[in-house]
């Protein structure tokens, strides 16, 4: 990974992607395969990992996201692309997740 992520974003990023692991409401294999490549990514454990709730991210995890560099949001979208892509269902819910991750953190959409 070319950009290094503080903890702090490391951390937002990755609960972002707990929660739209969830969006839909279904977890399939392919999806938690994804999450965990991401994670290791991230260079952060899957097991054990608390992610900030869904509720909180607004506040805690957005600005922060916000705040990274055009190449960590670029590699961000694109962890957020392979995740909604991994089970073959990108639904309504996983779609309207991203894009207010997209628009309100002013993250480029990535689409591979």
């Amino acid at each position: 990974m070319d950009g290094k992520f503080t903890i702090e974003e490391k951390t937002a990023v990755a609960s972002v992607l707990y929660s739209l692991l969830v969006a839909d409401y279904r977890s399939r294999e392919a999806e938690k395969e994804c999450i965990t490549a991401c994670m290791k990514e991230l260079e952060l454990e899957s097991e054990g990992f608390v992610p900030i709730p869904k509720n909180e991210l607004p506040r805690r995890a957005y600005p922060l996201l916000k705040r990274m560099s055009k190449e960590k949001k670029r590699i961000f979208s694109g962890m957020m692309t392979r995740l909604s892509r991994s089970d073959a269902h990108f639904g309504a819910r996983e779609q309207s997740f991203v894009k207010e991750i997209l628009e309100y953190c002013e993250v480029p959409f990535v689409h591979r």
